[in-house]
This record gives structure tokens, C-alpha cells and sequence, in this order.
């Protein structure tokens, strides 16, 4: 045991020459079994961040898998292509300085069979050192650190961790409010709990806490007005008062509720150590607070009123406002008090809601106001800022916030009594646009109609085609082929007696975009605006049959959907949103995320063929790479019930009932064979 001890403490010696100035970390984990079809497989993620100032960082890392059940088990980890940037975030609020640490993102991924089941594993990870100059713990250059992850497969079954999605690291300024989120998504439908923790070093068992100075505490480790943490959301608000470096750590619990027992059971947990800078002042580029960006499309400064304004069509019904940098979308009341908007007599015009496209940090970089009633009368509409119902206007992420009375004029000249609206714009099949409009054909002269006209705004709202036909009201936009790109924004006129009538509201498409990797898929859309409050669902297209099969059991108003697809097919999987009313549906262009392919044959012990896109059919990942594959399967009193000479992955169970069945499976490569054997339970 003495020699075994002095061959770890020389390991870990080692490990440290690899990494000072690290500045925290995660790590989480991923139950693989069900599509592996390995009991106890289990994937596991390891997050650093790295002071760009220390060591280099190695290609490969080792996370330790212990528990009261088993021998210790190293996990070794790979660095994933792409680490080693900057954190994006990192420096939106201030300027890079001796004030702040310029901190890098590295990733690293490798897999591990448990022994068995056990309710107190324990993966984790530790080393040295961090950098000089941390404010609120002593000697910080010779301290190190320890983060972990909690399995209890023991209790109730497998699991996964929960996995953190937001941006880990940022840089914060004196004297201004902050929301920061920590975004944790959790795939088997767990209830989470987040708290403050101390940060932590040495090796577990012997992992220690690392004290804070006296000043700050666990649960506020920044020199603050004040520091909450919402344990349901994992929000974070402070506002700092001191220029100091810190730092802190968060702990994601994750509870399974026991019908049986009536009792709610830890089975996980994910914690993330942090390090954050607190400069003396915002950047330049934020201190005017909330701006609005003027270089967004439509926008001008009006030579009478010296205003800027945007031009709005007569029926409008909802004002997009563009900002220079991104919003907190905790600080925008949701029923749009945070504006007023004046008609040309200076009467309100109301505002019914607003609405802003928050990615997984919590930010938005424009805000959607949706009017009680279109904009109906000619004139300027005077839109301002003002104090919402929420007790504040509304703050950039840097939490500077937007001036009271900043305004907006928004000018309508062309209203008409033509009732016609655009009802909705579709993608189709990922290759360009359908637009659909409404007439009343009562409320003018059929005779004296020309055509309808489509514009479109990436193009200044220049005509993208036209119809002639008044009972027509639909048109196929092929000019937009680039829907895997933008959304595409339209309007609809119509010419009437030489005479171009008012054009409609704005209605865009749907545009889903994907971070390109399966693992921890996070898709988002901007939120559609062809009718109030939509409600989505998201398609999964099987590769297969090409047939679209429905990931969301029920819509949902989000416009973002999380979610690990680590049993795709192998190759570039398409995902669409789609949303619809009683009359129109809105379909989105296509996205991909890339599967790689598995590394060996992968043969599942289970089939549940009921049409939900997932193990509907007796799939073996890897068969393909075989020239060919004699299958045979054989019910419990040895009857063939199904078999083929060269098998193609297709065999769904066919009538066969719920029950344990056995396979032989022979594959060839060239003149050489293996034959597998097991059984194969089929679950509708």
C-alpha cells in the first residue's frame, strides 16, 4: 500500500508540471449504456480553464472514479478538437487589463464501464495550481483544486449528471447589477437544486476546502452589495463594490422522486469551479448603457425631429428594437412596460407584450413589442423608454442600464382601408420560402386589382416576385436559398388602381441553428412572429426511411431545445421546428448535427418498436462495415421466428409479442467471420 501511495503522489507531481494556472473546471457524465448496449457504460466530460499565463495544457488528462464499493478507476481523457479558445464572454463587459485574467476553454471526453452498481461513486478530478493575485483565498499561486461529480446508480438505476450549457467565465465591473446565469440542462427529467460551495483541493478522499479570507464566505465570495444564487434556476445576481479577483463554485444536485418509497433520492450531482475578474469600470464601448443600434436594417436619423427612426407600414403590429450589445433578459418586463409608445395625437398606442430571443446565457440583442392593435393612423409614433413594472429599465449584460426617455420614432404614412394581412411564412423543404396573406376581397373593387407584391428586407424590401391572380394568395419565394443562413423577413402589398396600397406586417421565417455535434445538442431558433404566442414542436428525420418522427411529446413555447442524441444514427442527422395555428403552418430549415461513427459493433439488448423514432427497429451500430450478415433469431422454445442472409438493419419485431428472443449473427469480412450471440428483448 506504501509503494502503491508513493507511485500516486509521483503521478500526481507530474500532473501538476502540466497545469499551473488553471482556473477552474467541471466535470460531468453521460449513461451510454442503453445505446451501447454495455451495462454500467458510462461517458465522461472533463472541462479545465486555463489561465493563459501558466503551463500549457497536455492532450490528454485522467479523471479518478472512486466509491466505497470498488477499486479506484482512472478514466483517461482526450482533448476534443476546437479547446484552447478563448471564453467568448469572456471580456463583453470589460477591457482586457491587470485588472483581469484571460482565461482559455478545454475540453476533454473519455468512456468507462462501472464494475457494478453502487450509491457513492464518485468521479473526480484535482491538480495544481492556481494562478497568483486571487483576492479572497491565501497564497493562491500554491493552491490547488478539486471539482467532482456524484453517481448514485445504486437506488434508482442509471443516470446522468447534469450538464452545465452556459458560459462558465466573465469578467464583471464595479458598481453595476449582474444576472449571471449557470444554465444546467438535465436529460432524465430530474428535479436540480443549485447551491454555493467552497472551492476545493487535494486528491478525494483527502479533498479539503479551500479558506476564504475574512471578507468573504461560501456563500459570498465576491466583495458585494449583496449575492444570491436561486437554487431553481441557478441564477446568480450581485453588484460588486471592489476591483478584486475571485473565486467561487457552484454545486448542481439532482433528485429522483420514489413512487413507491415516497421519498425524493440524490442520484447525481455536477460541480463547477469559477474564477471571475471585478475590474474598476465597463468598458468603454458599455458604459453609455443601453444603446440602440442604429445600424440595424430601416434605421435613420430623422431631419426634423433628429430622432432616429424606422420606417412602419400601416397594420403593423409588432416594433423590433435593435441593441448596440446584449440585454440582460432578467431586466425586460415581459408585458412591454418598459416602453411606451404614443400614436401622432399623443394618445398611448399599447403595447401588449414584449418579447426577446434569450440565448442559454440569459441575452438578447433585440427586444419584440407586440401592440394590442396595429398601427392604424398616419404619422410619427413616438416609442421611449421608461421604468417597466419591474422596478428598473432595462440593462445591457454589463448591467449599465437604458436612459429614461430614450426614443424611438416610428413613422407611418401610407395607411389604407384594404383589409389584408400576412398570415405566414414557411421554409420549404430547407430550399426557400413559402409566404401566405389574407384578403378581404369585399373591402375593394376586384376590377381595378394589378397584382399582390412580395418584398423582402435583406434586400432593402426590394420585390421578390408577384402574383396577379386576386384569389391567389400564396407565393413561392426561389430567389431565398440561403434559408440555412438567415430569416428571411416579408411583407405583402398590393397594387390597386396603378396605386401602391399599404404593406402588411412583417412576418419571418424560422431559422434553427445547431452547434454541429450531437453531444449536448442545444438548438435555437428566433421566435416566430406569425401569429401570438407560438407554440413548437421539433422533427428528428430518420436517415433511414426519411420519414420526420416528433422529439417533443408536447409544443413548447422556448425557442431552444436541449437535449443528448448520443444514439443517432452515424452521419449527419437533420432536425426542423415547426409551429402552427388552426390555418397556417410554419416550418423552419433544416439543421444537422454530426454523429461519429462508433468505434467497434455495438449490438442493443432492446427494441421498443412503437414509432417513436427511437430503437423502433433491431438496430446494430457498425453492421455496415461488413460485407455480409446472416442473421437468425429464435424465440424461448428455439422456433426461428425471423431470419435473413444478409442482414440490413430493418427487422422491427414484426408481430411478434413482448418477449425475450435469441440472435446468431455472422458477419464477413472478406473471407473471415465472427459470430455473435444474445438475446434481444422486443418492448412495444
Amino acid at each position: 500500500m506504501r509503494k502503491f501511495l508513493l507511485v500516486m503522489m509521483g503521478v500526481l507531481l507530474s500532473l501538476s508540471s502540466y497545469a499551473s494556472h488553471l482556473s477552474g473546471g467541471d466535470i460531468q457524465y453521460r449513461y451510454i449504456g442503453d445505446s451501447t448496449g454495455v451495462a454500467r457504460h458510462y461517458k465522461v466530460i472533463l472541462r479545465l480553464y486555463r489561465d493563459v499565463t501558466g503551463i500549457g495544457l497536455p492532450t490528454n488528462e485522467t479523471v479518478t472514479v472512486s466509491s466505497n464499493c470498488y477499486a479506484n478507476i482512472s478514466v483517461p481523457v482526450s482533448l476534443v478538437p476546437g479547446s484552447g479558445v478563448v471564453s467568448p464572454t469572456l471580456f463583453d463587459c470589460v477591457t482586457p487589463s491587470t485588472y483581469t485574467k484571460t482565461l482559455e476553454i478545454y475540453m476533454y471526453v473519455g468512456y468507462v464501464t462501472l464494475p457494478g452498481n453502487c450509491n457513492t461513486y464518485r468521479f473526480w478530478y484535482q491538480n495544481c495550481c492556481r494562478p497568483p493575485g486571487i483576492t479572497n483565498i491565501a497564497g493562491s499561486s500554491g493552491a490547488g483544486f478539486y471539482f467532482d461529480a456524484e453517481l448514485d446508480n445504486a437506488s434508482q438505476g442509471q443516470n446522468s449528471s447534469p450538464i452545465f450549457v452556459s458560459e462558465p467565465v466573465r469578467a464583471f465591473c464595479v458598481g453595476n447589477p449582474f444576472n449571471w446565469k449557470q444554465t444546467a440542462i438535465e436529460e432524465d427529467g430530474d428535479s436540480i437544486v443549485y447551491s454555493l460551495i467552497n472551492c476545493r483541493q487535494n486528491a478525494y478522499p483527502n479533498q479539503a476546502d479551500i479558506p476564504y479570507l475574512a471578507g468573504w464566505t461560501t456563500q459570498q465570495p465576491v466583495t458585494s452589495s449583496y449575492f444570491n444564487l436561486n437554487p431553481s434556476t441557478g441564477l446568480i445576481n450581485f453588484l460588486p463594490t471592489q476591483t478584486e479577483i475571485d473565486i467561487l463554485s457552484v454545486l448542481v444536485e439532482e433528485y429522483r422522486f420514489d413512487t413507491v418509497w415516497g421519498y425524493w433520492f440524490k442520484v447525481g450531482t455536477a460541480s463547477r469551479d469559477m474564477m471571475i475578474s471585478v475590474s474598476p469600470i465597463c468598458a468603454p464601448a458599455v458604459m453609455n448603457g443601453v444603446s440602440l443600434d442604429f445600424t440595424a436594417p430601416g434605421h435613420y436619423i430623422d431631419p426634423v425631429t433628429g430622432y432616429p427612426t424606422v420606417d412602419y407600414e400601416c397594420g403593423d403590429t409588432a416594433v423590433t428594437i435593435y441593441f448596440d450589445i446584449p440585454l440582460d433578459c432578467y431586466s425586460i418586463s415581459p408585458d412591454g412596460t418598459d416602453f411606451r409608445l404614443t400614436g401622432p395625437n399623443g394618445q398611448p398606442w399599447p403595447v401588449k407584450r414584449a418579447q426577446a430571443n434569450c440565448n442559454v446565457n440569459a441575452e438578447s440583442d433585440s427586444i419584440t413589442l407586440i401592440l394590442y392593435k396595429p398601427l392604424a393612423v398616419n404619422g410619427l409614433y413616438y416609442l421611449y423608454s421608461k421604468t417597466g413594472n419591474d422596478g428598473n429599465t432595462i440593462l445591457n449584460k454589463c448591467g449599465i442600464g437604458m436612459s429614461e426617455f430614450d426614443t424611438l420614432v416610428l413613422k407611418v404614412d401610407d395607411c389604407v382601408n384594404i383589409v389584408m394581412e400576412l398570415e405566414n411564412v414557411t421554409v420549404v423543404d430547407d430550399q426557400y420560402t413559402k409566404i401566405e396573406w389574407s384578403v378581404d376581397t369585399t373591402t375593394f373593387f376586384t376590377d381595378l386589382f394589378e397584382k399582390y407584391v412580395i418584398i423582402r428586407e435583406d434586400i432593402g424590401w426590394a420585390s421578390v416576385g408577384h402574383v396577379t391572380d386576386y384569389k391567389q394568395t400564396y407565393f413561392y419565394d426561389q430567389t431565398a436559398v440561403g434559408v440555412d443562413a438567415f430569416s428571411y423577413n416579408y411583407k405583402v402589398y398590393m397594387v390597386y388602381n396603378s396605386f401602391d396600397m399599404d404593406t402588411t406586417r412583417a412576418v419571418h421565417s424560422i431559422l434553427v441553428k445547431s452547434s454541429g455535434q450531437c453531444d449536448t445538442l442545444c438548438l435555437t431558433w428566433n421566435s416566430y412572429n406569425g401569429w401570438t404566442n407560438p407554440m413548437y414542436d421539433v422533427y428528428l428525420r430518420d436517415m433511414n426511411t426519411m420519414q420526420w418522427n416528433k422529439l417533443t411529446q408536447t409544443p413548447i413555447s422556448d425557442t431552444t431545445y436541449c437535449g443528448i442524441f448520443d444514439t443517432l444514427e452515424t452521419g449527419f442527422n437533420s432536425f426542423k421546428v415547426v409551429t402552427t395555428n388552426n390555418l397556417y403552418t410554419s416550418e423552419s430549415n433544416y439543421t444537422e448535427c454530426y454523429q461519429e461513427a462508433p468505434p467497434e459493433l455495438i449490438i442493443p439488448n432492446v427494441i421498443t418498436p412503437n414509432n417513436d423514432g427511437i430503437n423502433d427497429r433491431f438496430y446494430i451500430r457498425g453492421l455496415d462495415l461488413y460485407d455480409t450478415k446472416p442473421i437468425m433469431i429464435i424465440n424461448r422454445w428455439g422456433i426461428v421466428v425471423y431470419v435473413s442472409e444478409d442482414y440490413n438493419n430493418d427487422w422491427d419485431g414484426g408481430k411478434l409479442s413482448d418477449g425475450v428472443y435469441f440472435y446468431v449473427l455472422e458477419v464477413w469480412d472478406g473471407d473471415t467471420s465472427f459470430t455473435f450471440n444474445g438475446i434481444i428483448t422486443l418492448l412495444r
